[in-house]
């Protein structure tokens, strides 16, 4: 997993660094050597134009460096100066011209590049870019060029991703040691186009990381194993004013079987008997009295009968604003001893109050989407607040976005997999019922840090094959498979 940091932690690990001995122009030397190397397949290529942009800060200096190491392999590439030339290293400039590179101001540029590098502004920014800089950026983003920021696109914040004023839209970043926050949140992931981390040594701790998938290899059941030892999950979900209520619900035990799980029972209104039988696969079902507008009552023989057999429960989808949820869901969490995966109209129920979760005898997982989450703690929806919701309820957190925030409210992972593909209703569903099942295997929260990389990871492979417009969950899960080894 790759540490996440923010502006500061980051000036303080260069502080901590160069107290140890390392100088400024060490690091500043692995960064540009890291920056060439990403830079020299696409730009020694035969008559590519490649066009440095250069501020007069740390950032800029790496890129003036890049160039001149580009040059030196042979490329076609000019270093454009940002700003007063007087402001800039006279020793940087020195070393580059004598490797022959061509330092121009930027206004001098008329277009062209093949290749545009933006190494204007760092992570250092704090104030909006305007005048000669912001008309300087919109040029560039205008240009037909492949577009390649240095460590952070020029305008974005990088603790953030607030763009500020305005900002260099990136088709890849190159950036230094670890994300920055900003990369991952507000419009970085918009901005930044592909990522790629360079390690240049400066060492960096975090307890915010991207999750990767690499530390966790496939669960292996044992030769003896049987559906009973496999993980019994149960899904509950439906109301009589949600038709659809009962194909979510499948979606969801679909989901939990495809990730392990050895039985899978779906727990639906009784208003829903004959939809759901004409609609059932491989899941059980299990239908629970209900209101006369077929919301689920509460009932404790039902919920009993759930408890002694379930390894692991889904609840929420679909199940509208019926009174008695809250009550069934503090019901299971003062009885059930499995994992408790609450979601969408689960989260609803207990929105605003929800500290009765810190005494669940159960391991409770939290599934909410940004909106979900802002109703459910009247709280902007960020690393902060997801990691105080976890540890004002004891549950396992997983906040979904473009960049899906998972914690303990100790650590948290970043799942940066997926694709605007998975926006559409029901992607949530499979992914609860992933969670469900893999908590079967694996603690609570490997199992929602594997089901949003594993789902993510799915929707990339799928768009392969399917447009955008056309995937839908169900065929997310076809491409979400693990490779055994």
């Amino acid at each position: 997993m790759i540490n996440v940091l923010t502006a500061d932690e980051v000036r303080h690990a260069e502080r901590e660094l160069e107290k140890s001995g390392v100088s400024i122009s060490f690091m500043r030397m692995n960064a540009s050597l890291a920056l060439a190397e990403c830079l020299l397949p696409r730009a020694k290529k035969d008559r590519v134009k490649t066009a440095v942009f250069c501020g007069a800060g740390g950032n800029g200096y790496d890129g003036v460096l890049a160039a001149a190491r580009l040059k030196h392999d042979c490329c076609d590439v000019t270093a454009y100066l940002v700003g007063d030339r007087s402001k800039f290293s006279v020793e940087i400039l020195r070393y580059a011209e004598n490797e022959g590179l061509d330092l121009r101001a930027a206004s001098e540029y008329a277009g062209g590049a093949d290749i545009i590098v933006d190494a204007i502004f760092g992570i250092g920014l704090n104030r909006a870019i305007d005048g000669e800089c912001a008309d300087l950026i919109n040029k560039l983003n205008a240009d037909n060029a492949f577009k390649v920021a240095v460590d952070i696109p020029s305008g974005l914040n990088a603790d953030t991703g607030e763009i500020m004023g305005v900002a260099f839209k990136a088709d890849f970043t190159v950036t230094f040691s670890c994300y920055k926050r900003g990369m991952l949140f507000g419009s970085g992931k918009d901005i930044c186009g592909g990522i790629v981390v360079e390690e240049v040594g400066i060492p960096t701790s975090s307890n915010v990381r991207v999750f990767d998938g690499e530390d966790f290899k496939p669960f292996k059941r044992k030769p003896t194993a049987h559906k009973g030892t496999s993980g019994r999950v149960f899904v509950i979900g439906g109301c009589g004013t949600m038709i659809g209520a009962p194909i979510l619900a499948g979606s969801a035990a679909h989901a939990a079987y495809l990730n392990g799980a050895g039985t899978v029972t779906v727990c639906l209104p009784k208003v829903h008997r004959n939809a759901a039988a004409a609609r059932a696969t491989m899941s059980m079902m299990k239908f629970l009295d209900d209101t006369t507008d077929g919301f689920i009552l509460f009932d404790k023989i039902s919920l009993d009968d759930i408890i002694s057999r379930a390894t692991a429960i889904d609840i929420g989808m679909g199940m509208g604003e019926t009174p008695d949820l809250k009550k069934i869901i503090s019901y299971l969490c003062d009885n059930f001893g499995g994992t408790l995966v609450i979601d969408a109209d689960g989260l609803n129920a207990i929105s605003g109050d929800y500290l009765f979760l810190k005494n669940s005898k159960c391991n409770v997982v939290l599934t909410p989407h940004v909106g979900e989450f802002t109703r459910l703690t009247g709280k902007p929806a960020n690393i902060e607040n997801a990691v105080a919701l976890a540890n004002d309820t004891g549950a396992i957190v997983t906040l979904k976005s473009a960049t899906t925030i998972i914690t303990d409210g100790n650590e948290v992972r970043l799942n940066i997999a997926g694709t605007p593909a998975m926006a559409k209703g029901g992607t949530g569903d499979v992914l609860g019922g992933c969670i469900t099942a893999l908590s079967c295997a694996y603690s609570a929260f490997d199992a929602a840090s594997i089901a949003c990389y594993r789902n993510g990871m799915g929707a990339e492979r799928a768009v392969s094959a399917y447009s955008q417009m056309m995937l839908t969950p169900r065929d997310i899960l076809r491409y979400a498979e693990y490779e055994e080894k």
